[in-house]
């Protein structure tokens, strides 16, 4: 099984930067291994507001970023499976994708190993998360240790979730839920969707909470901070 986990990748250049993530990361993951799993009953969906693509016209937000990219989680439907990218709010591509698998992933038993026995180091559930996201981070030749696997083209967007291309031999599954929590796409899609990132750059841009909210301040300002000029819708919505 490949995928991502919470915390799974180093932040910054700097060795403190590395030790201090390792540090936290470590104690992270602890409380959320520890904590007792329920195996039988998924956590709760985040609520967020769905994207139409009128959201351009009447969200002025959306203009501040060069790209706009929309994962539906779904399922079912039309739409299901499905990543938008959106460059200056016009759709330049749509392509299949697999998402988490939504699953209670029981994890490795002892002896086994995640790579050989395609199993999760950890128990915990594949869901990819919904809700509006900032890029974090780029890493075009990313290695994930803890799954011990390569993740090319890995946009990161939300703790340690990213968009990556998919590993090979996974190919057939596009269209499908089948991932450890991550948004897999296509070997000839992924370095798309990183260029496209990367050309974009970062500049200053609007906070959005994850319910798609504007943060502001409590005179009503808007919250605005550097920041990767591509951000990321992600829903489950059945069209």
């Amino acid at each position: 099984m490949h995928g991502c986990w919470l915390f799974s990748r180093p932040r910054g250049d700097s060795m403190k930067t590395v030790f201090l993530v390792l540090f936290f990361s470590i104690f992270s993951q602890a409380q959320v291994w520890d904590q007792s799993i329920d195996a039988t009953t998924a956590p709760p969906e985040f609520d967020a507001r769905p994207f139409s693509e009128s959201d351009f016209k009447t969200y002025s937000w959306m203009n501040e970023f060069t790209n706009i990219i929309v994962i539906n989680k779904a399922n079912e439907g039309n739409d299901r499976q499905t990543m938008r990218l959106y460059t200056n709010g016009k759709l330049a591509l749509i392509t299949k994708i697999s998402t988490g698998r939504e699953t209670f992933e029981k994890g490795c038993a002892p002896g086994q190993d995640p790579k050989t026995n395609h199993c999760s180091q950890h128990p915990y559930w594949s869901r990819t998360p919904v809700g509006y996201f900032d890029v974090d981070t780029l890493d075009e030749h990313y290695f994930s240790n803890l799954w011990q696997t390569w993740m090319p083209y890995a946009v990161f967007f939300e703790s340690g979730i990213a968009t990556h291309q998919a590993p090979a031999g996974t190919e057939p599954n596009l269209g499908k839920r089948a991932s450890g929590g991550c948004v897999r796409s296509h070997p000839s899609i992924a370095p798309v969707i990183f260029s496209a990132v990367q050309k974009a750059g970062s500049g200053l841009v609007p906070v959005i909470n994850r319910d798609g909210s504007l943060k502001k301040t409590a005179k009503g300002d808007v919250v605005r901070t550097q920041g990767f000029k591509t951000f990321v819708i992600l829903q489950n919505q059945i069209k």
